[in-house]
């Protein structure tokens, strides 16, 4: 039983929460050196100053300037900026650096900002609801709202007014053609020794960050990639904690799953991880002491029934001798499945102990044409074409017996099943320290889904096949045996357009 401390989950919860206090005091560090990293400039005041600063400028350059040379000072200024600009004035008159006119959007946006508010308690005059141009020039902002006369004169700096926002007051898009706005409102003086206009200021740009004027994005990109570099660094190790053991399980398991039971892991852990590795283990063991089991089995059972099976076949023999006619033919059939027993004896004796031989078997650096030739002759027959193609100089590490045996029934197979489509070609290649051995023919082949269990022990690809047609499915089993016990390889595959091929792969 787990306990849920040391459990996967657990685990995996924890470091996700230890990933945020990491982030989090990241963060509080940077929030601690605000003086010396500026967060306001990182954090988009800057943009807002920017704004201001360039509505103060450009207010100082109109009141020096006639206003029918405003809209060449905002151009001017824009080309600075790298952004365009627009002035809306509180009578309604506009000038812009950009062609064309203002979105009625901006214009609505711009009357609702510009018009005077009342001061609580205070009630506006009907007529002071209506256009701004109809105020009289005479009368300040404040009486234009009903305060009297000497509040209105008295001397303010127009940066301290109480209408001019030391903030952006809005901030809006506009589409056909898709603009980002971002405004203020800045005093104009427009006429000596009077109180200034107001008017509202914008900066536009088809960008959201106005090309750096809004607000400069590189230092949230900045922060946002600390951040994952924080998260990434934190998170390999935990995840490579998870994946390496996940991944020598998995090797394992491919090598239980080929019948390779001698294989351990080694996961000293109190996890889910952990108690899969031990279960693997518990696994293999018990399999190979089945299957270890299964095969003493099957060659003890071989061995006890030579005997008898021999002692049957003479005595048939005798038999035979003495009867005539109808019983002798009898007798002959009895003789043919005896036979046929005596064989199935056979193939389960030298599969089991090719089994036996796995721990014990010396191997040897040999030549491979020699091998290949006496598989060649053990089963060639006058109906039968073998060609082989060999070099003399190619030589591989394995057992001379079992290379043999192994090579014998490859070709036994090729024989019975594909020996009167064409030539059965033994062909040899060296690929680094590898020698890969091809037994191939131009027979049918086998079905694709069926390749893989071809070497399983009594398997057999048409299950309706008999003593005439099949054998009992223990050649290629006996062939995997003998190549794997000689530290090599062995798999199938289907030719192109017809064909069947056996590559056996051994140390050079």
């Amino acid at each position: 039983m787990i306990k849920p401390v040391s459990s996967l989950f657990a685990k995996i919860l924890c470091w996700f929460f230890l990933n945020l206090a990491l982030v989090a005091v990241a963060l509080a560090v940077f929030f601690a050196f605000q003086p010396q990293v500026n967060l306001h400039a990182i954090f988009g005041q800057e943009g807002s100053n920017r704004l201001r600063t360039a509505g103060m400028l450009i207010s100082h350059d109109l009141n020096q300037t006639p206003r029918v040379n405003w809209n060449g000072i905002l151009t001017r200024h824009a080309k600075i900026h790298q952004v365009d600009f627009a002035l809306i004035i509180e009578d309604g008159s506009y000038f812009t650096s950009m062609d064309g006119d203002l979105p009625n959007a901006v214009k609505t946006r711009a009357r609702d900002v510009l018009r005077p508010k009342l001061p609580r308690g205070r009630f506006m005059p009907p007529h002071a609801h209506g256009n701004l141009q109809s105020r009289p020039k005479n009368h300040s902002v404040e009486n234009a709202v009903g305060l009297p006369k000497n509040r209105a004169i008295e001397k303010k700096s127009p940066i301290h007014s109480d209408r001019y926002d030391q903030k952006p007051l809005l901030m809006m898009r506009t589409r056909h053609p898709t603009r980002y706005w971002s405004g203020i409102r800045i005093p104009l003086f427009m006429e000596p020794l009077r109180p200034p206009a107001f008017a509202l200021f914008f900066a536009v740009s088809d960008s959201v960050t106005g090309n750096g004027f809004f607000f400069d994005p590189l230092p949230w990109m900045i922060v946002a990639v600390v951040v994952i570099l924080i998260s990434v660094l934190l998170w390999i190790p935990m995840v490579g904690n998870i994946t390496r053991p996940l991944a020598r399980m998995t090797w394992a398991t491919e090598k239980i799953a080929r019948g390779r039971f001698d294989v351990s892991i080694h996961e000293p852990r109190a996890d889910e991880i952990g108690r899969l590795a031990r279960a693997i283990n518990h696994m293999t063991l018990r399999l190979a002491a089945f299957v270890k089991g299964q095969k003493r089995f099957l060659g003890d059972a071989a061995h006890e029934l030579g005997a008898p099976i021999a002692r049957i076949q003479f005595g048939l023999g005798a038999l035979e001798q003495r009867v005539e006619g109808e019983n002798r033919k009898r007798v002959a059939d009895v003789m043919e499945d005896v036979d046929h027993m005596s064989k199935l004896v056979s193939e389960l004796l030298a599969f089991s102990r090719a089994e036996m031989k796995t721990k014990t078997v010396q191997l040897e650096t040999m030549d491979l044409l020699p091998m290949v030739q006496e598989a060649v002759k053990r089963e060639i027959t006058p109906e039968t074409k073998i060609v082989v193609k060999v070099d003399p100089g190619i030589r591989v590490v394995a057992s001379f017996e079992l290379l043999i045996r192994a090579l014998a029934n490859l070709l036994r197979n090729a024989v019975k099943y594909a020996g009167k489509a064409g030539p059965i070609y033994v062909c040899a290649e060296t690929k680094k320290d590898k020698v890969a051995i091809e037994v191939r023919d131009n027979g049918p082949g086998v079905s694709e889904e069926l390749l893989d269990q071809l070497f399983e022990p009594f398997f057999r690809p048409e299950p309706s096949r008999n003593r005439d047609s099949g054998g009992v499915g223990l050649g290629l089993a006996i062939v995997k045996t003998c190549i794997e016990t000689c530290k090599g390889t062995v798999t199938a595959r289907n030719l192109k357009p017809k064909g069947f091929s056996v590559t056996i792969t051994l140390k050079n």
